[in-house]
């Protein structure tokens, strides 16, 4: 008899790869250990007549031929089957080690599934959607949705050749994401509240210890959740259950090697996920070996003195900014720490240093620019906690104190190298020149970083360009993103010749919807699957006058990329056969990516389009990028003649829009502050320290409100605080120019009437119906705007309130309830409805039948 098996305890990578097997081995039965995992086992009451297999307790017979997956030998599997295994012939499919005594295959993968579904493509046995659900269920489950470091390249490439072959995702969400049970949660808060920190050869571990009376199933789960919860880099669970202790692991940390750990205490698992269970010792006898045999499957810390550059060049604080400049250029240091003596006292950038040079001021001494806000850190600090500094703080060095003396600089780099094992290697383009122009063929970045439906598309694209003549080009910010790594699926083309035509026959190929803008020359493709194509003429943009929209004629790739805003943007790509992934870069965009520099094509660029203004402020935040001299010269001079002024509000609107829909639309806001762009776009708004805090307070806070309450339009929330303490004048003229809703004003009135108020009831934490009132039936970004008044224990408290407020209810009384009473006024039904629900919320227990009659009673003694 042929059998296939697995571990015991099954989960979905050992079962998906049992059937995964039998599809293999078509002869063979698959002999099912029977207390699987518990999604694995709901999935069985809905799927089980889909799949043959017999419950090892079910089975009868001898085995001549024994297929093991997902578990490495007979060691893990159920002794009933071991025992009807003895003398057979064993095969092992296994993803935990790296060689086995047996036949099969074993590689280190992310899922054992990988393996096998590999196997089945490769013998091209068709799937059918079920099977490619199970096993992308399995893959998925196994590798923590493809983000466990254990996930591999292979894993990838079979889970899109499962969703090829139907795989339900609805499904696979199903089942990997589980709820807990009541049990599990006492569990789960049981190892939090037992939770102890250790240190092991300097990184920090979190063992958790406990003892059940019971068996809870669903252990891995819960000790993942607690890890999840607690956020810690190592979580340790070790829990007794009867006679038997289960040793638990996770971690997110390079240095910690749970698999190797979990295998010398009789387990095993993954580097980042593993187990053991242990019999015939006491839980503190665990804890004890545990803590022990950590300190060989732990990397000793990383810390500053390992990777930092010692001795430090620095400057002098009384050194002149010229002399500061000239060794910046020598150096191609891009900061200088900045001493006195023997003491560090600042640090200079070559930022400040190049504007200060700018404005003329080469020979004031450096100490008048250098930024005194250090960030400093001791030769001890690991490695991991001055990533987190450069992160919080937005900086690229850090210097390096002991006893106050600078002993030596760690930078960005230098943390990347620890962290990877390697610099970042950037990806380098043959480049070549013809007719002076410099050329650089991308043709295998496209392969390497594009999706294959849309490198095929690209393909397909071009060769409908040269059947109708025409030079075809991928433009502007998928070219961007393509060269700094970044996935972007906005596609605009750009034909030498007529768009119109060349879409009307792109689409004869390509099932979807073609939209014409005959005016412009451009026509939009919408394929199915959702991919939007733009195609446009390749046209010069010419202005009749600053700040309006464009007029268009025929013209070459050359002029219409020298029409864009700036020269990142400028950027093309070939696709026509003979020259695909021929990069065209007129302009230095190429050079202006490397050095992370934001530069305007032109002069007048900003003249004649002032939202360039804003986009250059984006660019500059989203990349981390810098707006060159002359671009930000230009920028200013713009901004101070009124350009912005001249500029519709429509357009400025849409651009703020997307402003804010950046990751860090702070910094983008300071920016503008910086360039005096608010107060040209709000002529009555002031960029105070006290708004910049309440902005941050702000944007902190509307993730919180989007979780709670629904979506906040970030545009009003911030006009919120903007347009505070506006006058009637100046608020309708700022309303008109941005199509702004009229309640607008009055919402943020409410807010500046109500906010002192509501500080102060803060204060002295009033009951929750004080409160009430202010927040009464208010819109998200209201609730926004008193949270940017807050912050701290404040603002935790108004938090708890509104959560209150949500979701206290009245559950038996209503409207229809009070006028069968015979009440009959909707102002006193208004007024008894609110009452009761302002005992509530105070805490009143009763039910609301006796509260109902409390207030009717005391109505009637005030009427």
């Amino acid at each position: 008899m042929r059998v296939i098996t697995t571990h015991r305890s099954p989960d979905f990578d050992a079962f998906a790869s049992c059937v995964a097997a039998k599809k293999l081995l078509d002869d063979h039965i698959i002999v099912l250990p029977s207390n699987p995992a518990r999604n694995l086992s709901d999935f069985l009451k809905v799927y089980s007549d889909r799949f043959e297999f017999v419950w090892d307790h079910e089975f009868e017979g001898e085995i001549t031929e024994l297929v093991i997956v997902d578990a490495p030998s007979l060691d893990r599997i159920p002794e009933s089957i071991r025992k009807k295994a003895q003398g057979a012939k064993i095969t092992v499919y296994d993803h935990h080690v790296d060689e086995s005594p047996y036949d099969g295959i074993v590689s280190k993968v992310g899922a054992t599934i990988t393996i096998l579904v590999e196997l089945i493509r490769e013998k091209n046995i068709p799937l059918d959607p079920t099977e490619a659900t199970l096993f992308m269920i399995a893959l998925y489950d196994d590798t923590g949705n493809l983000l466990f470091s254990s996930t591999t390249p292979r894993d990838l490439e079979i889970a899109k050749f499962l969703l090829e072959n139907g795989a339900n995702l609805d499904e696979v969400a199903l089942y990997t994401r589980e709820e807990l049970t009541p049990r599990q949660m006492e569990l789960l808060d049981d190892l939090i509240e037992n939770a102890r920190d250790y240190e092991v050869n300097g990184v920090p571990i979190t063992i958790s210890m406990i003892e059940c009376e019971d068996f809870v199933g669903g252990l891995g789960l819960i000790v993942s959740k607690a890890w999840e919860m607690m956020g810690k880099e190592t979580f340790i669970a070790i829990v007794k259950m009867g006679k038997k202790i289960y040793v638990i692991g996770r971690t997110s940390s390079p240095d910690v090697d749970l698999g190797s750990l979990m295998k010398d205490l009789g387990g095993g698992g993954h580097t980042r996920a593993a187990s053991a269970t242990i019999t015939g010792k006491e839980i503190d006898e665990v804890l004890k070996e545990v803590l022990n045999r950590l300190h060989d499957h732990v990397v000793p810390l990383l810390r500053a003195r390992d990777i930092m550059s010692s001795p430090v060049k620095v400057v002098l604080s009384n050194m002149t900014i010229k002399e500061v400049d000239r060794l910046m250029k020598q150096t191609g240091h891009s900061g200088f720490p900045v001493v006195e003596g023997n003491r560090l006292v600042g640090i200079v950038t070559k930022k400040a240093v190049e504007k200060a040079m700018n404005h003329g001021l080469g020979d004031r001494p450096v100490k008048s620019i250098m930024s005194t806000n250090l960030v400093v850190a001791s030769p001890d600090t690991p490695v991991t906690r001055l990533r987190e500094l450069m992160v919080e703080h937005a900086i690229g060095r850090i210097p390096i104190l002991e006893n106050g003396i600078l002993v030596g600089i760690v930078t960005r780099s230098d943390v990347l190298r620890a962290i990877f094992g390697k610099p970042f290697k950037k990806y380098v383009m043959p480049v070549f020149q013809a007719n002076g122009q410099i050329f650089r063929d991308v043709s295998k970045l496209l392969v390497e970083r594009v999706d294959p439906k849309i490198l095929n598309l690209f393909r397909l694209l071009g060769k409908f360009g040269d059947e109708v003549n025409m030079p075809v080009y991928v433009v502007g910010g998928f070219v961007r993103d393509l060269l700094l790594g970044i996935k972007n699926l906005d596609i605009d083309i750009v034909v030498e010749g007529n768009a119109l035509e060349f879409a009307e026959y792109a689409k004869r190929f390509l099932p979807g919807k073609l939209v014409k803008h005959d005016k412009f020359m451009t026509a939009s493709l919408f394929l199915k699957g959702g991919l939007r194509i733009d195609i446009a003429t390749a046209r010069l943009e010419y202005y009749e006058s600053p700040a309006k929209l464009p007029d268009v004629e025929m013209s070459t790739i050359k002029k219409d990329l020298y029409r864009r805003d700036f020269t990142i943007n400028a950027m093309a790509i070939k696709l026509n056969p003979k020259d695909f992934g021929l990069l065209i870069d007129f302009f230095g965009g190429y050079r202006d990516l490397k050095e992370g520099v934001i530069r305007v094509l032109h002069t007048l660029s900003f003249v004649d389009d002032p939202t360039r203004i804003l986009r250059a402020i984006r660019f500059e935040q989203r990349f981390d990028f810098r707006i060159e001299e002359t671009t930000e010269r230009l920028l200013k001079q713009a901004v101070e003649e009124g350009y912005l002024e001249r500029t519709t509000g429509p357009r400025l609107r849409q651009e703020l829009e997307k402003i804010l829909e950046e990751k860090n639309p702070l910094k983008s806001i300071r920016r503008m502050a910086q360039f005096d762009v608010i107060k040209h776009l709000f002529p009555k708004t002031y960029y105070t320290p006290s708004m910049d805090e309440k902005m941050e307070n702000l944007f902190r806070n509307i993730p919180w409100v989007e979780e709670n309450f629904g979506e906040v339009d970030r545009f009003y929330a911030v006009l919120h605080v903007f347009l505070e303490f506006y006058d009637d004048e100046s608020w309708k003229e700022v309303r008109d120019r941005y199509s702004l809703r009229r309640n607008l004003i009055n919402e943020i009135r409410h807010v500046e009437k109500s906010a002192p108020a509501l500080l102060e009831m803060l204060s002295e934490r009033v009951p929750a119906s004080f409160v009430y009132p202010l927040v009464k039936g208010v819109s998200n970004e209201t609730i926004c705007h008193f949270l940017a008044y807050l912050s701290g224990e404040k603002e935790g408290l108004f938090k708890s309130y509104l959560l209150k407020i949500k979701n206290t209810k009245l559950e038996k009384i209503n409207g229809e309830y009070l006028i069968r009473k015979g009440i009959t006024s909707g102002k006193i039904i208004g007024e008894v409805l609110e009452k009761i629900l302002m005992k509530k919320l105070d805490g009143d227990t009763r039910d609301e039948e006796e509260i109902l009659e409390e207030v009717l009673a005391s109505l009637e003694t005030e009427g």
